[in-house]
């Protein structure tokens, strides 16, 4: 089952070529949760923030069924 990963700004070096208009799309596992679309993916955990699914604030352990829209974003500074 295909899940929709779109990644932020530094997160988007993880997974080469990747297209920010249209993400990347990664087969899982019914019942797989976000921290193995990230490990699957080989992104660290400490380098995200915050994580969305289908477009609502999820956690690391948010069990998804195939189909939804992933979001991974790092912590972002400026001034």
């Amino acid at each position: 089952m295909p899940v929709q990963v779109m990644l932020a700004a530094s997160l988007r070096k993880y997974v080469p070529g990747y297209d920010g208009a249209v993400g990347h799309s990664l087969e899982i596992q019914r019942g797989e949760t976000v921290l193995h679309v990230a490990r699957k993916l080989e992104i660290p955990p400490e380098e995200v923030k915050l994580i969305m699914v289908n477009g609502i604030g999820s956690t690391w352990d948010k069990v998804l069924e195939g189909d939804e829209r992933v979001a991974f974003f790092p912590p972002v500074g400026g001034g």
